[in-house]
């Protein structure tokens, strides 16, 4: 008999302890639809915040652009560059050959020549 009290005591435990889980209702679909839609509208807030934060970066980044383009520039200072040198006296000048202009209108009369006669 006390076997059969242990048994039926046990049984009836375990049914009030499960007795909880069974008084929550699953929701319906009316409060299934209305958790989409929140949750449709919260993402949708959170997409134009985050365009209306980047149309605000923007227009700063804009505004310091024409701030900046209005301040004045610095004057950069010319750099200093060493006169130039006549031609008569420029070293460079000096280490050419020198070939005198009755020589190069003859040399260039003779290439004329021969490029009209071909042989």
């Amino acid at each position: 008999m006390s076997r059969l009290f242990a048994c039926a005591l046990s049984t009836t435990f375990l049914a009030l302890a499960a007795a909880p889980a069974g008084a929550f209702a699953q929701p319906t679909q009316f409060q299934l639809d209305d958790l989409r839609a929140r949750e449709e509208a919260a993402q949708r807030r959170a997409v134009d915040q985050a365009n209306q934060l980047q149309a605000l970066e923007t227009r700063l980044r804009a505004e310091q652009a024409v701030r900046d383009l209005a301040r004045p520039s610095p004057l950069v200072p010319a750099p200093d560059v060493p006169p130039r040198a006549s031609a008569a006296t420029a070293p460079a000048l000096q280490d050419y050959p020198m070939i005198p202009d009755a020589a190069l209108a003859e040399s260039n009369r003779r290439v004329r020549a021969a490029a009209r006669d071909p042989r």
